[in-house]
């Protein structure tokens, strides 16, 4: 039973010593993690499996960290469900790589990429595990059930998502093929079966083609609204995005995808490996790792959360829906159930001069605004966080440009830059939610048509909050201001 099995958090009990870490986002009890995997709902629980390794702070030997819940926010540890003990995954340089899970016959089955290196070139070969009781899994005797990529991909060939569509069982596996000069061009394949043991290779449902990016890691595929939907995060893709995501038709027996949008997920600095799954409700729910790679040009690494001795976060998750433009929108899910206080201001006006806010706790809280652009003077309005006289982080809504920016500048040498991102500045009415929790922030405009996650470590001095407008005034329809409790209580 999953009870028996339930590890305590020791995150916040008494004083709280982990100052940086999230109080409401999902984070592994200590050490190091990455990309969430085989998110699902099974046997009146969410399953959160991650990419983790328990042994320090650094990327090390993959194994899966597992977390349930019972409404996708208040998380409770179980014992990790994969290791890497196997010939095919037991590498210091590789182990049980990222995957997803399904439910067939009342039975959780896992698959992931067994990573090990043979004469110094990556082996990736694609695996399974099985469970009747979710939390005890066993890997199948015959892994790996797909033992090689297809004709003209790289090593690269990893992070393989299973559902079940058209009457049969579907996989897609990420992938690279072999490029001029070795860059690589980024390949998502499709695979099918009618057992979940015995997988034949079907096609290629998309390809970067030189514009997308080198490889395509952590590919998912849903259908939504009519719509088929991939999403992966493309290595070195031209524009920088790192949460790609196209919506467009697909028929399965000929593996012929028609992209009819390409899009971001979310424009911020911290959001790769997106993962999505089925709420108990039949509602799409994503989240996805809350950080980067050292091969990005922005990354500066993962933070120096490692003096507290964990590492790296996941972002709230989000539920999925389409537009009636057929763009994807990602609202966070609700927070209700962990609200602390809450300051409501109707029809309240702004000026050049800073109006400071007071959230119950200046680490973890949301702000959120309401405007009507048709009637706003000023051009702009600007949140700052984490202000201390010297130190802040800046957030600036231009209903001019359409465009919101997060400047870090001035934040510390973990955080550096500025972040752009669009949003539709002919709504006659602008939403922005931002979400702070101890090191992460996530702004969330026009209920989630636009998202921008990044992670900041300010300092415990860094108590301020204000908004203000540079031009003229500003008059808020509404600016609501929100603390909250942790989810480990």
């Amino acid at each position: 039973m999953i009870e028996d099995e339930l590890l305590p958090s020791e995150r916040f009990k008494g004083e709280k010593k982990e100052f940086w870490r999230p109080a409401y986002h999902f984070t592994a009890p200590s050490g190091w993690l990455n990309d969430p995997n085989g998110l699902i709902y099974y046997k009146g629980w969410y399953h959160l499996f991650y990419q983790y390794n328990p042994a320090g702070c650094e990327w090390g030997p993959m194994h899966w960290g597992h977390a349930v819940s019972r409404d996708f926010l208040h998380w409770k540890d179980l014992p990790p469900a994969l290791k890497p003990d196997q010939p095919y995954d037991d590498d210091p340089e590789g182990g049980c790589f990222s995957g997803s899970a399904v439910e067939k016959d009342g039975r959780l089955w896992l698959f992931y990429t067994g990573a090990v290196k043979r004469g110094g070139r990556a082996v990736q070969t694609q695996c399974m595990a099985y469970s009747d009781d979710g939390v005890i899994f066993h890997k199948y005797r015959f892994n790996p059930v797909i033992a090689e990529p297809p004709e003209g991909n790289s090593e690269d060939f990893r992070d393989p998502k299973v559902f079940f569509a058209e009457g049969s069982w579907n996989m897609v596996v990420g992938g690279s093929a072999c490029g001029d000069g070795g860059g690589g061009d980024g390949r998502i394949y499709l695979y099918r079966s009618e057992d979940l043991l015995k997988w034949n290779f079907a096609g290629t449902v998309l390809a970067s083609d030189g514009r997308l990016g080198t490889m395509f890691e952590c590919p998912d595929m849903f259908e939504l609204d009519g719509k088929w939907i991939v999403t992966c995060s493309p290595m070195y893709h031209p524009r920088g995005n790192k949460a790609l995501y196209c919506v467009g038709t697909m028929d399965f027996e000929t593996c012929r995808y028609e992209v009819e949008k390409i899009g971001c997920l979310d424009y911020g600095s911290d959001y790769y490996a997106a993962q999505s799954c089925l709420d108990q409700y039949g509602k799409r729910i994503m989240t996805a790792w809350q950080n980067g790679w050292d091969w990005m040009p922005w990354c500066t690494g993962q933070g120096p959360t490692g003096k507290e001795g964990w590492r790296c976060v996941l972002a709230l998750p989000r539920r999925i829906t389409l537009d009636s433009e057929g763009s994807i929108c990602a609202a966070p899910i609700s927070l209700d159930t962990i609200q602390r206080d809450r300051t409501v201001a109707e029809r309240c006006e702004l000026t050049a001069r800073k109006r400071y806010l007071y959230p119950g706790d200046p680490f973890c809280f949301e702000v959120s605004v309401r405007v009507s652009i048709k009637n706003i003077e000023s051009q702009a309005i600007e949140i700052g966080l984490f202000d201390d006289g010297e130190h802040v982080l800046m957030i600036d809504a231009d209903f001019v440009a359409g465009v919101v920016t997060i400047d870090k500048s001035r934040m510390g040498p973990w955080d550096v830059g500025r972040i752009h991102a669009p949003f539709d500045a002919s709504r006659p009415v602008f939403e922005m939610r931002i979400l702070v929790d101890h090191s992460s922030v996530e702004v969330i405009t026009d209920e989630g048509r636009c998202c921008m996650t990044t992670n900041v470590y300010p300092d415990k001095e860094q108590t301020g909050c204000f908004i203000r407008t540079p031009y003229k005034t500003a008059a808020l329809e509404r600016l609501e201001v929100i603390s909250f409790h942790t989810i480990w209580d």
